[in-house]
């Protein structure tokens, strides 16, 4: 059986190709670039690494190739006679390749299921709504399944590949397990190694996103707050563990209250969550996980999101105020998003800005904490220096 996957990247070579492969599916991914595509035709294959603190597993995956997704009647060749379609081209690139799937879809004469492994809410229904723009009105796409996925997995980085000495290669943790909802999907269901195809999606999403996500995010504002350059390095450090771990349960019960223990968990899914973060094998930097911090802090995401779950708990989000107040401190060369918010804030101040980024009122309630955090984190910060504690701000 073939899959189709849009997106050559991190999650889809890293996570999708390697886990279809193993599950008995040839592959065609569907590259941004011609030269991506070319490699690999080529080669026919790249090399998944999988680390953690006790081993490093190396996996071939082969029986893959390429079409460029600039060749629109190519990809719709292709997804015509597909066993599944999977996307993982980040969630601002789905209207793009919505064209290509719904051109692939007219020439099917069997079902199939669409799979959207993207950072994003209700990822199914927003890319079924655009691939619907580009079908004619009478088109029976409710035949066609459309979910999104709740992937376990972190790959951190692609090394090798086009122009290098050694073959493309993806770096990630060893989780295989991704959660697709059982509602939107259509028979028969693919079978893929790692997958849950569950009824209650909605719940599993937002556990994943407001304890994973949000612990993963304050990690690395925290971290960068105090200088370090590495997520691990920053998770070792025990202020920013505890404040980590202490966000989280905040988060985790708004869950709680709204989907019981059953999905969110108990404190020990919070130290197993953390325990990824230690990992030191996938020498992932702080500007890659806190990467888009204007996302990152808007009024529905991982931060905001998540303290407003909280307070409809009757949780006063302390943590998480520390943690968004270290968002806005947020501060990358290479980072278009980070550098709008700190001009933001230098031409409008922290009223304005806080507003417009998060939408809180920094008068009252947790826009008050934010604010409150946030003075006390830049008092007498300057770039480069490191502050040695959160609890009292000293500066070297």
């Amino acid at each position: 059986m073939k899959a189709v996957i849009f997106g050559a990247g991190a999650i889809g070579c890293g996570f999708a190709g390697q886990l279809l492969r193993a599950s008995e599916y040839t592959l065609v991914f569907v590259c941004r670039t011609a030269e991506q595509a070319g490699y690999l035709n080529s080669h026919g294959g790249y090399r998944v690494c999988l680390v953690d603190r006790q081993k490093r597993q190396e996996i071939w995956v082969d029986g893959v190739s390429a079409v460029h997704a600039a060749n629109i009647d190519a990809v719709a060749d292709e997804i015509a006679d597909a066993g599944l379609v999977v996307t993982a081209v980040g969630a601002s690139n789905l209207s793009a390749i919505a064209p290509s799937i719904a051109a692939g879809l007219q020439r099917r004469r069997t079902i199939v299921n669409v799979l959207a492994l993207e950072n994003l809410k209700d990822a199914g229904k927003f890319l079924r709504n655009e691939v619907s723009l580009h079908l004619p009105a009478n088109f029976p796409l409710i035949r066609f399944g459309f979910s999104g996925a709740v992937v376990s997995r972190v790959v951190t980085k692609r090394q090798g590949g086009s122009g290098a000495d050694q073959p493309l290669t993806f770096i990630g943790d060893p989780p295989e397990r991704f959660v697709v909802d059982g509602c939107q999907l259509r028979h028969p269901y693919p079978a893929i190694r790692g997958i849950e195809i569950v009824n209650n999606y909605r719940a599993h999403e937002l556990c994943k996103f407001y304890m994973f996500s949000t612990g993963h995010a304050v990690a690395a504002y925290l971290g960068h707050v105090k200088g370090y350059r590495y997520l691990h390095a920053a998770i070792r450090d025990p202020e920013i563990r505890e404040a980590t771990l202490a966000a989280m349960r905040e988060s985790q019960s708004g869950l709680v209250a709204r989907y019981g223990r059953e999905v969110a968990g108990d404190e020990e899914t919070l130290h197993q969550i953390v325990a990824r973060f230690d990992n030191a094998a996938l020498d992932d930097v702080i500007t890659r996980v806190g990467r888009d911090p204007r996302r990152k802090l808007s009024v529905n995401d991982r931060l905001v999101g998540a303290a407003r779950l909280a307070q409809s708990a009757g949780v006063q989000p302390r943590a998480l105020a520390l943690g968004t107040a270290a968002a806005l401190c947020f501060s990358a060369p290479d980072d278009p998003s980070a550098g709008w918010i700190q001009q933001q804030l230098a031409q409008h101040g922290i009223d304005s800005s806080l507003r417009q980024v998060c939408g809180l009122n920094v008068r009252r309630g947790f826009g008050r904490y934010v604010t409150e955090q946030w003075r006390r984190l830049t008092q007498g910060q300057q770039p480069g220096n490191l502050l040695l504690s959160l609890e009292q701000v000293i500066w070297a």
